[in-house]
């Protein structure tokens, strides 16, 4: 049974793609200039929300709609529907005032087909309907042949991982996140000539229908009207939404700490370098107070790619003591690598910190 629109009903805004594709700078992008007003699903790994601070310390999100940001930490939407995923939507469509559309963030490494199906489970299929699912690759990473840094290394950490029916393969998690996809964004555009844009959108194209556009994003920004007002065919979800689909995971571990601890700016990124150099870490992501400075450090990490900069945090975020330390998430395959991680940069952080400041 097909999805009919209906005007009662909300649309639901699906944004897919892998690891460090660039969901979050789209959704600020989105959120700023669009006249709308969403309510958002984030799903991540780990109890500490960093993406979805990102994306309520954007200029349009004030304290005042906080409430329209749910963040549900389990990794897999569609296994826990009627606990989480099911009533996050009803609290969204009970939002005053009323949202106009729901966007769902998907987890870097979610599969987008159970998803989109439980988006027809009854208790909210009378209310919603899916109306585009966006798929985001990065660019620089895809001009290196694969959809994140460090394809190869962290696809051999995952095979030698000892799981037990783990049979959605990476690439085959990224060829899934492909098909269903409406509209592809290739981001970090800013740094690709036409030629290399094309070599990309030639290697994904395969895994596309053929009337999927495939579009330039940089830093974000796209033309938003292929959102809400271009008439083209948005449905190649639509022929998944009915069929049977059983699923595994790829399975992963996350963990997250606090510290007192911290590091300038330059210091942390050349430590943890060295740190990664060391290990096989999927991804980092979290914030360092540093002294003296007004706003924190956002600290991105996929494979051995390190983004930081400086932005302002939510108030009611955690703040260490005398605004002097840190807090990330980490995301691997395995607990033992987690546990090495958390060794060596308190090791790293203890030496090249004052020491009068205690964890």
């Amino acid at each position: 049974m097909l999805i009919i629109k209906d005007e009662k009903k909300k649309p639901v805004i699906v944004v897919s793609g892998f690891l460090g594709s660039g969901k979050t700078t789209f959704l600020r992008y989105l959120l700023k200039e669009s006249n709308k007003k969403f309510g958002l699903i984030i799903n991540e790994f780990g109890d500490v929300g960093i993406d979805g601070d990102l994306i309520k310390s954007c200029d349009k999100c004030d304290e005042s709609e906080d409430d329209c940001v749910i963040e549900l930490n389990n990794g897999c939407l569609c296994c826990t529907v009627q606990d989480d995923f099911v009533p996050s939507i009803k609290a969204l469509l009970e939002f005053n005032p009323p949202i106009e559309s729901i966007i769902i963030e998907t987890s870097g490494l979610a599969l987008p087909i159970p998803l989109i199906q439980a988006l027809n489970w009854p208790e909210i299929r009378s209310s919603i309907y899916l109306d585009v699912v966006v798929g985001i690759v990065n660019g620089e990473s895809m001009l290196n042949g694969s959809p994140i840094n460090d394809l190869n290394k962290i696809t051999k950490q995952y095979n030698e991982t000892d799981k037990i029916d783990h049979n959605a393969t990476i690439d085959e998690l990224f060829e899934e996140q492909l098909e269903v996809s409406d509209i592809v964004l290739v981001s970090r555009s800013d740094i690709l000539n036409d030629d290399q844009f094309d070599v990309i959108k030639n290697k994904i194209q395969g895994s596309l229908n053929s009337s999927t556009p495939v579009l330039k994003s940089k830093n974000g920004k796209i033309d938003l009207n292929y959102l809400f007002d271009f008439n083209f065919k948005k449905e190649t979800y639509k022929e998944f939404l009915t069929e049977e689909h059983d699923h595994n995971h790829v399975d992963l571990v996350s963990d997250s700490f606090k510290l007192n601890y911290f590091l300038e700016k330059n210091d942390f990124e050349k430590e943890m370098s060295k740190i990664l150099d060391e290990l096989n870490i999927l991804r980092i992501k979290g914030r360092i107070w540093i002294p003296n400075k007004s706003l924190p450090l956002q600290v991105q990490i996929v494979g051995k790619k390190i983004n930081t900069w400086f932005e302002e945090a939510p108030e009611n975020c955690w703040r260490p003591n005398d605004n002097a330390g840190l807090e990330l998430v980490i995301i691997s395959f395995d607990e033992k690598s987690i546990k090495t991680f958390n060794r060596k940069i308190k090791e790293k952080f203890k030496i090249l910190s004052d020491p009068k400041i205690a964890i």
